[in-house]
């Protein structure tokens, strides 16, 4: 709950900036309770007659004190976009006219892609940069928070990380209502080492795309990848699933490979020391000094990873012998 409601000397305050840009309040949206104020849509129609219009909607989360910043989002509709296709855009800080800029530096319609067969929306939050580019705009950088994509009947979303020093990105994909896929478990880990195995939950498959560095960059490279991941999926489900196999196949291999890395070095560690045994090294060898410190080293550097590994022996890529990907409810 926020310390005190929105007063309208304060809205009168607040909403200065954004009237001297014609957006004035909605005062039957806005929660003064939650000091949440929220602006008329605005509607951004495109250039030629079949270009798709744009609805936005702003909403400014007031900050109770100066020592908390405000909270500015951009909420954008396509016309020609799926139903609840949302785009969010958001900002934090204290200068509202400085906020504003910062996003307007950002058109409605990059949030979205279209090609043969996905529909795709992409959010961002903004980070206000140094100084001013080129044009005359704030310099910003955009951090991906949310991506969404349909491929006819199925949804593909991705989480990014709220933590910095978190690198994974949650992928989910969800079948249509009742219905049922059988997936196979490398469908995105045949995209690279950044991507893992996919794991059903209830009716979602759930896999992780990992991008390690700092900020944009980082972001740049998820958006690089997750954009490779729509245009393998609409591929991969356009065709039959015995296809996936055929035409995967030295991928699906190399999967398999990377999943025996833990127990091929496991053998590795267990054959190394059994040899050990059989060396003539001295009290005050090197080399003896490491064999002997080797399993609590290795064992903490396990513990230290993000994720225990999984000792297992994968199972041979086969043809998938399922007739279509979407099996409709009996």
């Amino acid at each position: 709950m926020a310390s005190h409601p929105l007063s309208h000397h304060e809205i009168l305050g607040l909403v200065a900036p954004f009237t001297r840009r014609g957006l004035h309040p909605d005062l039957q949206a806005t929660d003064r309770q939650e000091r949440r104020l929220v602006f008329k849509r605005l509607e951004r129609v495109g250039e030629t007659e079949d270009a798709p219009f744009y609805t936005e909607t702003l909403e400014l989360r007031c900050a109770a004190s100066h020592a908390t910043p405000h909270k500015l989002t951009r909420t954008t509709v396509c016309s020609t976009a799926p139903e609840k296709f949302e785009a969010r855009l958001e900002i934090e800080g204290r200068d509202l006219a400085d906020m504003l800029a910062c996003i307007d530096t950002v058109s409605s319609a990059n949030h979205f892609r279209f090609g043969p067969g996905f529909s795709m929306v992409k959010s961002w939050r903004l980070l206000r940069g140094s100084g001013e580019t080129v044009t005359g705009l704030p310099a910003t950088q955009k951090i991906l928070t949310h991506m969404s994509a349909t491929l006819g009947d199925l949804t593909v979303t991705a989480t990014a990380p709220t933590v910095k020093a978190d690198p994974e990105t949650i992928i989910e994909i969800q079948p249509p209502n009742g219905a049922h896929m059988r997936l196979p478990d490398d469908l995105l880990a045949v995209l690279g080492w950044n991507w893992s195995l996919i794991r059903k939950r209830s009716d979602t498959w759930r896999g992780i795309l990992k991008t390690s560095g700092r900020e944009p960059d980082r972001s740049r490279r998820a958006e690089l990848n997750l954009d490779k991941m729509v245009e393998h999926l609409v591929e991969t489900f356009s065709d039959a699933p015995a296809r996936f196999h055929d035409r995967l196949y030295k991928a699906r291999w190399g999967v398999a490979f990377r999943r025996s890395l833990p127990l091929l070095i496991s053998l590795t560690l267990i054959g190394l020391a059994a040899l050990s045994s059989r060396l003539e090294l001295s009290e005050d060898s090197v080399l003896r000094m490491l064999i002997f410190n080797a399993p609590p080293l290795l064992m903490a550097s396990v513990f230290c990873m993000r994720r225990l590994p999984l000792i297992e022996i994968p199972p041979m890529p086969r043809r998938l012998k399922a007739p279509q990907w979407v099996m409709e409810p009996a």
